[in-house]
C-alpha cells in the first residue's frame, strides 16, 4: 500500500481524494441542504456575518477600519468582538459574485481548504516527513470532532493559520533567510490577532511554554546559558520583536481602549468554562462511536441529581464537547509518556518539548472543582482576562498533539503499511470513523434569512442612524425568551446597519459599552431608555424600527 506514494501521480491523487473526503465530511450539511444551511445560528452566525460586511464596507471606503455599523457613536466598536479581519479579506472576494450567506460558508471552505494543504506541507516538506503521515495528519486536522462541534462559532476556523505559522518559524530556525520568515512570521500574529483574539493568544501562550521547555529539554534553563542564545541571535530576536510589535499596533490600538473600558472577564464567568477531567474526551452524546458514553453520562446526572434538567448541559455539555475522539486521547497520552517518561534522554530535545509543552499547557487549563492553576495565568499574564472560554484551548492542541503522535508512531505505521496494508488502512479509517459526529452546528438557514431580512425597508433619507423595536416579529424564540430579548432584535440591527451603511443604536457583543441598554425591546420602558442614551450622545435624525406597526419607521423624538 505505501507503494502507491512512491509515484508522484499517485500521491497527487490521493492528497485530492482525501481533502475532497475531509472537505465531504465538514460541509455535508450544507451540501445536503443545496447550501440553503451556513455555520452559525441565528444570533453568533450574524454577529459574524454583520463584522464581514463591516470589512467589505471598509474595502469598498464606506466605514472606518475600527468603527463598526453597531454601537452608534461610541468609537473603536471593533474591539468589542473578535475582528475577522483575514475573514473579512476573503469573504468580500467571495461577495463579489454572491450573497452574504453564501460567501460566509465559502469563506470557511477557503480557510478549510489552507488548514488542510498547510498542514500537510507542514509534514511532508518542513519536518520532512513520509507522505501518508502528512496525509493522516491533515484528514484529522481538517475534521478533528472538537472543531466540527464548535463550528458554530466561526472564528475557531482561524486554526487553519497555525500551520503556516509553524511554518513560518521552522524556516526562521532552519534557512538563511531567517529574518524574512520572522517578520512573515510577526505579520501573520498581527493579522491572527486582528483576526480571532483566542486562537491567536493561545498560539502565543503554547510558543512560550514551547520555548521554556526547550530551554529545559537542552538543559539550557540559566541565565547565563539564556544571555548566550540571546547574543547569538540578537540580530534575529530584535527583527522579529520589532515586526511583532509593529503588526500587533492595530490591534493594540482598538482593543487596549475597550480592556480599559470593560476591565476584561471576571474570573468568576471563566470558571464555568475550564477543563474539567472528562473534558478532555468529551466529543459530545452526538459523536457516531463514542457518543454513547456520554448521552449515558447525562442519563446518569440527571438521575442522580433530579429536577435540575440544565446540570448535565453545563456539565457536559456546549464549550465542554471540545474534547479529542478516545482512541487518538490515548494515543496522545501513550507518545506523551513514551517520550516524557524513562528513557526519555535519548529522545530528541525539541520532541521532549512538544511533548512537555503539550502536557503543560493543558494541565494549566485544569480545574478540579474551585480550583485551577489558571487563576495565576489569568492574574499574571497579558491578554488572558480577554478569555472566558477556556476550553477552546483544547481546538488549538489538536495539531500539536497530531504532530507528537506522528512523531512517534510514524515509522510504526510506515511499517505496518508495507507489512499489513490492510490493518493499516483500517487503523486509519478508526481514526477518522471516531472524529464523525451528528452535531448540528449548521443552523443558519440562507433563504430563511435573505426572506426575512431583505424584506424590511432601508430607513427613509432623514435618518442618519437607527435602532429597532422589532424586525421579526412573531419570530420562534431564540433559545429562551431571556436570550432573545437581549440579542435577536440587536442582532438584526448590526446586519442591516452594516447592508444599509446606516449605523444603529443597537448592537451585540462579548463587551458591550457601558451605556448599552437595548435589552427587552418589548418591554413598556425601552423607547425611554432609547431616548435617554440619544439625548446623553446628543444625536439628531434617529429613527426606530417597528415591522409590527403600519408606519414601519418614525422618527425617534429628541
Amino acid at each position: 500500500m505505501g507503494d502507491i506514494f512512491d509515484n508522484n501521480r499517485n500521491s497527487i491523487a490521493a492528497l485530492m481524494l482525501a481533502y475532497l473526503g475531509a472537505m465531504l465530511v465538514c460541509f455535508r450539511a450544507q451540501i445536503l441542504s443545496g447550501f440553503d444551511l451556513g455555520f452559525g445560528d441565528r444570533v453568533d452566525g450574524l454577529i459574524e456575518i454583520s463584522i464581514l460586511e463591516h470589512w467589505r464596507n471598509v474595502l469598498s471606503g464606506a466605514a472606518a477600519w475600527n468603527a463598526t455599523g453597531y454601537f452608534y457613536p461610541h468609537a473603536d466598536t471593533l474591539g468589542y468582538n473578535d475582528g475577522y479581519f483575514l475573514f473579512g479579506l476573503v469573504y468580500s472576494v467571495w461577495r463579489l459574485a454572491f450573497d452574504p450567506y453564501l460567501s460566509d460558508t465559502l469563506n470557511i471552505a477557503t480557510f478549510k481548504t489552507l488548514g488542510f494543504f498547510s498542514a500537510y506541507t507542514l509534514v511532508t516538506r518542513s519536518l520532512r516527513w513520509e507522505r501518508p503521515v502528512g496525509l493522516l495528519v491533515a484528514v484529522l486536522f481538517t475534521i478533528c470532532s472538537g472543531m466540527a462541534v464548535q463550528a458554530v462559532h466561526a472564528q475557531l476556523q482561524s486554526i487553519a493559520l497555525l500551520p503556516g505559522l509553524a511554518m513560518l518559524v521552522i524556516g526562521a530556525l532552519r534557512t538563511q533567510h531567517a529574518r524574512l520568515y520572522g517578520v512573515a512570521a510577526a505579520a501573520m500574529i498581527g493579522a491572527w490577532l486582528m483576526t480571532a483574539f483566542y486562537l491567536a493568544w493561545f498560539a502565543l501562550f503554547f510558543a512560550a511554554i514551547f520555548a521554556a521547555c526547550w530551554l529545559v529539554t537542552t538543559r539550557q534553563a540559566t541565565a547565563r546559558a539564556i544571555a548566550a542564545l540571546a547574543r547569538a541571535h540578537l540580530g534575529l530576536l530584535i527583527t522579529a520583536g520589532v515586526a511583532v510589535s509593529a503588526c500587533a499596533l492595530p490591534f493594540l490600538a482598538v482593543y487596549l481602549p475597550k480592556v480599559g473600558e470593560t476591565g476584561g472577564h471576571h474570573y468568576i464567568d471563566v470558571l464555568g468554562y475550564l477543563v474539567t477531567p472528562l473534558d478532555p474526551i468529551n466529543v459530545g452524546p452526538d459523536n457516531y462511536v463514542w457518543g454513547w458514553i456520554f448521552r449515558a453520562l447525562w442519563v446518569a446526572i440527571t438521575w442522580v441529581v433530579p429536577g435540575h434538567p440544565e446540570l448535565a448541559r453545563q456539565m457536559l455539555g456546549n464549550e465542554h464537547e471540545s474534547g479529542f475522539a478516545l482512541l487518538l486521547f490515548v494515543l496522545i497520552a501513550g507518545s506523551a509518556y513514551r517520550v516524557l517518561g524513562r528513557g526519555a534522554h535519548r529522545q530528541d530535545p525539541l520532541l521532549r518539548a512538544l511533548a512537555l509543552a503539550l502536557v503543560v499547557s493543558w494541565a494549566l487549563t485544569l480545574q478540579l472543582w474551585w480550583l485551577s492553576p489558571w487563576g495565576l495565568i489569568y492574574e499574571l499574564v497579558p491578554g488572558a482576562k480577554g478569555l472566558r472560554v477556556v476550553l477552546r484551548y483544547q481546538i488549538f492542541l489538536v495539531l500539536p498533539a497530531l504532530l507528537l503522535v506522528a512523531a512517534v508512531h510514524r515509522r510504526q505505521g510506515m511499517d505496518l503499511m508495507r507489512r499489513r496494508p490492510r490493518l493499516a488502512a483500517a487503523l486509519a479509517l478508526l481514526l477518522v470513523a471516531e472524529q464523525l459526529t451528528g452535531a448540528d452546528s449548521a443552523q443558519l438557514s440562507r433563504a430563511r434569512q435573505i426572506a426575512e431580512l431583505g424584506s424590511i425597508p432601508r430607513p427613509p433619507e432623514a435618518c442618519s442612524s437607527f435602532y429597532v423595536a422589532s424586525a421579526r416579529p412573531g419570530e420562534q424564540i431564540y433559545r429562551n425568551p431571556t436570550h432573545h430579548a437581549i440579542r435577536a432584535h440587536n442582532v438584526d440591527a448590526m446586519i442591516l446597519a452594516e447592508r444599509w451603511r446606516v449605523p444603529t443604536l443597537n448592537g451585540y457583543a462579548t463587551f458591550r459599552p457601558a451605556d448599552w441598554d437595548f435589552a427587552r425591546p418589548l418591554a413598556p420602558d425601552y423607547d425611554a431608555r432609547a431616548l435617554r442614551y440619544v439625548r446623553a450622545h446628543a444625536l439628531h435624525g434617529v429613527c426606530r424600527l417597528d415591522m409590527r406597526q403600519l408606519q414601519l419607521w418614525r422618527m425617534a423624538m429628541r
